[in-house]
C-alpha cells in the first residue's frame, strides 16, 4: 500500500515521466531555394524567408530539429521543423544568413547528383559545413526521377538508382549513411518503400499543400510517408493562419481546397540520367 501511494504521489507531481516528451507535435515546413529572382513558386529571397520565420515564432512556436522530433524530444504542440529539398546552393546562404543567425537547424534532403558537378548545386564542402554547424543531412533520391508506381512500371531500374545511390554517394560526403529518405516530387510508391526498408531508411517523408501535423509517437503514422508542407508563394497565407489557428483554439482551422499544382523539384532542370556516373 505504501510503495502505491509513493508511486501515486510521483505520477501526481511529475518525477517520472512515461514519454511525456515524446507526445509532441511538429507541424514539418518543406522549402526549396532561396535564389529570390521570382520566377518560381517555391522560391524566396532571403528577406521574405526570414519574415515568414520571425512571424511564425511570433505566434509561439519553437523550431526545432527533425532529429529531435523524431526521438521525441519535443513537447506540446507548438513546434515547427524546417526542411530544405534539393541541395540548391542558395541553401548554403539561407542557412548563414537567415537560419543560423535564429538558431534554426533544418533537415537538406539532397539529391547527391548534381553536387559538386552543377554551378546551381552545394558542393561538398559546404554540405560538410552545414553538417558541422548542426544541419541534418538526408537523401532525397539520386537523380531526383520520380519513385511512383507509374514510374515503377515504366522502368523499374530507374527507380532502383534513386533508392540504391543516394545512401553511400552521401555518405561520402558526410561520413556517415543518411536514414532519413524524401521522396522526389514528394510522392513515393509500395515499390520505393521497400526499396528504402532494404537500403536501411528508417523514415521515407511525402510531400504537398496539405497541412498535416506530425506526432512521431502516433502509431497510425506511416513511417515511410511522413506529411510534409510545400511553402508555396500562393499558400504562405493559409499557412500562417492554420499555424495561428491551432495555438488560439487547439483546433486546426480548416484545409483549403486548392487547385492541385505540378510539383516543382528546382528552379534549374534536374540531373537527367546519362550523368556523369561516380
Amino acid at each position: 500500500m505504501r510503495s502505491t501511494k509513493f508511486l501515486l504521489a510521483l505520477l501526481c507531481f511529475g518525477f517520472i515521466n512515461f514519454g511525456l516528451a515524446a507526445n509532441g507535435e511538429v507541424v514539418i515546413l518543406d522549402y526549396h531555394t532561396f535564389l529570390g529572382h521570382g520566377q518560381s513558386s517555391i522560391d524566396y529571397s532571403m528577406e521574405e524567408f526570414g519574415a515568414q520565420l520571425d512571424r511564425i515564432t511570433a505566434m509561439g512556436y519553437k523550431f526545432v530539429s527533425l532529429e529531435d522530433a523524431i526521438a521525441g524530444n519535443i513537447e506540446g504542440k507548438a513546434n515547427v521543423v524546417i526542411t530544405i529539398d534539393d541541395g540548391n546552393h542558395s541553401t548554403y546562404h539561407a542557412f548563414i544568413e537567415v537560419l543560423k543567425p535564429r538558431g534554426i537547424k533544418p533537415e537538406l534532403f539532397i539529391y547527391p547528383a548534381i553536387v559538386d558537378r552543377r554551378h546551381f548545386a552545394l558542393t561538398s564542402d559546404q554540405i560538410r559545413e552545414l553538417r558541422d554547424d548542426g544541419c541534418g543531412i538526408g537523401a532525397h533520391g539520386y537523380y531526383h526521377e520520380y519513385m511512383t508506381e507509374k514510374a515503377w512500371e515504366s522502368n523499374p531500374d530507374k527507380v532502383r538508382i534513386e533508392f540504391e545511390k543516394p545512401g553511400a554517394a552521401l555518405e561520402r560526403i558526410t561520413g556517415k549513411r543518411p536514414t532519413l529518405f524524401a521522396y522526389p516530387f514528394g510522392v513515393g510508391s509500395p515499390q520505393a518503400v521497400e526499396g528504402l526498408k532494404a537500403q536501411g531508411y528508417e523514415w521515407g517523408f511525402s510531400a504537398d499543400d496539405k497541412i498535416v501535423p506530425v506526432r512521431f509517437d502516433d502509431p497510425e503514422l506511416p513511417r515511410y510517408a511522413v506529411p510534409r508542407t510545400i511553402v508555396y508563394h500562393w499558400s504562405v497565407p493559409i499557412v500562417m493562419r492554420h499555424l495561428a489557428a491551432r495555438l488560439k483554439s487547439g483546433q486546426p482551422e480548416p484545409q483549403t481546397t486548392a487547385t492541385p499544382m505540378k510539383p516543382e523539384a528546382a528552379t534549374e532542370p534536374t540531373v537527367p540520367s546519362g550523368a556523369p556516373k561516380e
